[in-house]
């Protein structure tokens, strides 16, 4: 009975460890987007994306729309008040998992692998596959992603007075560096 209690014991102070191990995060991600037009190219930054990756794979996002930073303040305002509306939609996001995981990958090694999941923006659902290349660190997950969006996938009116300055098709990147939580 005794070696029992101390068995149960020792693994009560072993899986916490274990179990923070398998979770990777960051609060501090970035997310850019670009957009290109003969008239005019909008380029944005949020570096306040919030990323945790399961030991299984699993993988979620979530970026506060108030966080892009643009080169123009009419910009910005235009962008939170007509287009994303921040005011009823104040995140994006995205849940899944991502296909191709290898948890075992050394020091440096890199792995091109493909995010399956649910991408939400201005409200809207979309089911997305997105292109992603991994790499160990040494002490955490580094994540890069380039990805096209088109604002109409996910209703969001451009009006056609300044339609000619935002190209139909979004280009986003995504980097990312997950810490042992």
């Amino acid at each position: 009975m005794y070696k029992f209690i101390l068995l149960f014991v020792a693994l009560a102070c072993i899986m916490p460890f274990t179990s923070t191990a398998q979770q990777y995060m960051t609060r501090e991600g970035q997310v850019q987007f670009f957009s290109t037009t003969p008239i005019e190219n909008i380029e944005a930054k949020n570096q306040q994306m919030t990323a945790l990756l399961q030991a299984d794979g699993r993988f979620a996002f979530r970026v506060p729309v108030l966080g892009f930073r643009f080169e123009k303040a009419l910009m910005e305002e235009h962008f939170n008040e007509n287009y994303l509306e921040s005011h009823t939609c104040p995140n994006g996001s995205f849940e899944g998992s991502i296909v191709g995981f290898d948890a075992t990958l050394q020091d440096g090694e890199a792995n091109d692998v493909v995010a399956k999941g649910t991408l939400t923006i201005h409200g809207i659902v979309q089911e997305r596959e997105i292109p992603a290349k991994i790499q160990w660190n040494g002490t955490g997950w580094d994540i890069e992603s380039m990805f096209n969006i088109a604002p109409a996938d996910h209703d969001i009116d451009i009006p056609k007075v300044v339609r000619r300055k935002i190209a139909s098709s979004i280009e986003v990147t995504v980097r990312a560096n997950l810490l042992p939580r």
